[in-house]
């Protein structure tokens, strides 16, 4: 092999080598929030069932958009809770339907038990 050979190698190497940590440091600097959303599916009128719907859409978009990931969607009431995993599309969560009573205990224990969690609640 000649030296020029040898040269170019070393270079184109060492330039993909340089590319991969580039690609590394920005993915990691700029690495995208994670979050798992709370969802208190406890008894809740159509009209304010509406309003947690559309804040569990706005996030769904921005998971879309690569803006936040959702991690898990956990849906929980007094009588227990699921873990949707992956994220459901907004249209599952509009047909879910509301029962139980509200348990502000249950919610903070789950809010503990998930830091960096979105709570979507009837209010």
């Amino acid at each position: 092999m000649t030296k020029l050979n040898r040269h170019l190698l070393r270079t184109l190497g060492l330039s993909w080598l340089g590319f991969l940590i580039v690609g590394l440091l920005i993915s990691w600097v700029f690495a995208v929030p994670k979050v798992v959303v709370l969802i208190d599916r406890s008894y809740c009128p159509p009209a304010q069932w509406q309003r947690v719907t559309q804040s569990y859409e706005q996030l769904y978009r921005q998971h879309q958009h690569q803006e936040l990931e959702i991690q898990q969607v956990i849906l929980f009431s007094d009588l227990g809770k699921d873990i949707l995993s992956p994220p459901p599309a907004p249209e599952v969560i509009r047909d879910v339907s509301t029962y139980g009573r509200s348990d502000p205990d249950r919610a903070q224990d789950i809010q503990r038990a998930y830091p960096n969690a979105q709570l979507l609640a009837c209010r």
